[in-house]
């Protein structure tokens, strides 16, 4: 099964370009209706500043039906886009930061990061939940910004190298980043990437085994 998955990443490989795009659906509401509004809950579901005009150079396909909208987003070009003009932001997960109550305590969405309170020690702390999975973020406060903790949850700095996975990880890491990365060998069950992201190598296997 391995070496049919390896096989299929090469085949992948070599028919698609390096970059993905990424396709997202979102449930349409009274305050998302048109593609102004669309725009602006994209926005602020990554960011804090305004970058409505990067997003849109990076979105296609868009699709209005009478329950829901759906759209591509070319995730990495988006990314090297604010990254270059030093604006925080996270495009992990936008089919889910996107909904309208993300960024609320003790959500349960079943395919979706989740902020959960958990008390340790008589303290209280917000975790990031995923499934079975839980990393703990920062103390609990009432003034907190979950948005804000989203949006820093990793740090950016962009870099070149070569990243060994699993193969079954391929697949994740083209959604976390949006790239297609060029296979350079097989070694001891592992395919070996020439990989350019802002996401160094311990942040990305925490996305790849976190979620």
């Amino acid at each position: 099964m391995k070496y049919l998955c390896l096989v299929s990443i090469f085949f992948v490989f070599y028919l698609k370009n390096l970059s993905a795009y990424q396709e997202i659906t979102i449930q349409k509401g009274s305050d998302l209706q048109n593609y102004q509004e669309l725009l602006e809950r994209i926005n602020n579901s990554i960011s804090e500043e305004d970058v409505i005009s990067s997003i849109e150079k990076n979105i296609y396909n868009i699709n209005f039906s009478s329950a829901q909208i759906s759209l591509n987003i070319d995730v990495n070009n988006l990314s090297s886009d604010l990254y270059s003009r030093k604006i925080d932001h996270n495009l992990l997960f936008l089919n889910c930061s996107i909904k309208k109550t993300f960024f609320k305590i003790n959500n349960k969405f079943e395919n979706c990061p989740n902020f959960i309170i958990k008390k340790y020690d008589n303290d209280s702390y917000i975790y990031l939940n995923y499934k079975k999975n839980y990393f703990r973020l920062v103390k609990f406060n009432e003034n907190i910004s979950l948005k804000a903790i989203w949006i820093n949850l990793l740090e950016k700095n962009k870099t070149s190298y070569q990243l060994s996975i699993n193969p079954t990880k391929y697949n994740k890491l083209e959604y976390f980043t949006g790239l297609k990365p060029k296979i350079l060998s097989y070694e001891q069950n592992n395919v070996i990437l020439d990989f350019e992201n802002s996401f160094n190598n311990k942040q990305i296997n925490f996305l790849i085994n976190f979620f």
